[in-house]
């Protein structure tokens, strides 16, 4: 649907200038805000953590960390013209350590996250090459195990500070000042270290393959 969005709003474009009808450049702006490229013929892309890096999962309220030291993700990026930065690109599937590399916590416990929705990158701004942004839409479900059990929870939100550089196809998001993702449905052996109701933040590095270009007039 998103591509035959953007290809509509090209092919009208196209069919104005050929009638001699010029848009204002309000109007331009409006109808081609961001452009993506992708070099992929289906539009797809994958990402893990930018070699030597680690992710990190903080709860804010309880002061508890999660470490991983293997994330993936993996979704589309359609090539074409975007009106307001929204839905650049789409993660479809995320991963937060495996079954071979866990992710580390307090109290000697493993964790593994995997994605429950897509999750949508959005823009903001734009300016030399760096596309500053957020990611919504964010739901995910954490498990992790310990000398006391089993814990599991859902992370749901947003994650508001983020980057896209075209240069290096690096994804970064940095920790919020304000966090806004947030803890439920907590269940099993959690040890106090997860309860419903916490805040958290997400930092992590992700190399995109292959790069996408973001661009804003």
């Amino acid at each position: 649907m998103r591509r035959m969005t953007k290809l509509s709003a090209i092919a009208a474009a196209a069919l104005l200038g050929a009638a001699g009808v010029t848009a204002t450049n309000a109007s331009a702006a409006a109808q081609a805000s961001w452009t993506v490229t992708n070099p992929a013929a289906d539009d797809k892309f994958t990402a893990v953590n930018v070699a030597g890096t680690t992710a990190v999962l903080t709860n804010k309220s309880t002061g508890a960390q999660v470490t991983c030291r293997t994330i993936a993700a993996s979704g589309t990026a359609v090539d074409g013209v975007d009106s307001d930065g929204i839905g650049l690109a789409i993660i479809q599937n995320a991963t937060f350590g495996n079954s071979a590399s866990k992710c580390t916590g307090p109290l000697g416990s493993t964790w593994i996250a995997t994605s429950n929705a897509p999750m949508s990158l959005n823009g903001t701004t734009y300016s030399a090459g760096v596309t500053k942004g957020n990611i919504t839409a964010i739901d995910v479900k954490l498990t992790g195990t310990s000398i006391a059990g089993t814990c599991s929870a859902r992370i749901k939100g947003t994650a508001n500070t983020g980057s896209y550089t075209n240069a290096t196809g690096v994804l970064s998001i940095a920790d919020d000042a304000t966090p806004a993702l947030t803890i439920s449905e907590v269940t099993g052996a959690c040890a106090g270290l997860l309860n419903n109701g916490n805040v958290a933040t997400f930092r992590a590095q992700y190399k995109v393959t292959p790069i996408l270009t973001v661009t804003s007039p």
